[in-house]
């Protein structure tokens, strides 16, 4: 004699798909408007900039410039493009030849060569351009 009398018909689990339809749409529409704030480019070369007591707040005025930039494994990129030192000062003069006031802004890494520095300082003087800045951050001292 049973105590528990087990029915036949057992009921076969099913997943509802239409609620999964509704959670799979609702994570689209999250991703794609998150993905749309993200207008600002993205930084091509991260730099640990020297430090200097006199360091100015730049970007206030609108100029014409071009950036230079070393990376720390001494790779030169002018605006957002790798470039050799040859090819920056042809680069340079015709920035030059287009707009004669263009000022060039350098930033590079402190932990690149003196030797890189001095060379990208000579290239941008042989291109004829004086108005060089170098980017710093502000000593905390």
């Amino acid at each position: 004699m049973r105590i528990f009398e087990q029915s036949v018909s057992r009921r076969v689990p099913a997943i509802r798909v239409i609620n999964l339809v509704d959670i799979l749409f609702i994570l689209l529409i999250f991703f794609i408007a998150t993905t749309t704030f993200r207008r600002d480019p993205v930084a091509a070369v991260r730099l640990a900039l020297p430090e200097a007591k006199t360091a100015e707040e730049l970007g206030k005025t609108k100029v014409d410039h071009l950036l230079v930039t070393v990376a720390p494994d001494e790779k030169i990129y002018l605006d957002k493009r790798q470039i050799n030192v040859t090819a920056l000062e042809a680069a340079l003069r015709q920035a030059k030849k287009q707009n004669p006031n263009v000022q060039v802004q350098f930033s590079a890494d402190k932990k690149v060569s003196y030797g890189m520095v001095v060379a990208i300082m000579d290239a941008a003087r042989a291109a004829g351009i004086q108005n060089i800045t170098a980017f710093t951050k502000k000593s905390v001292k």
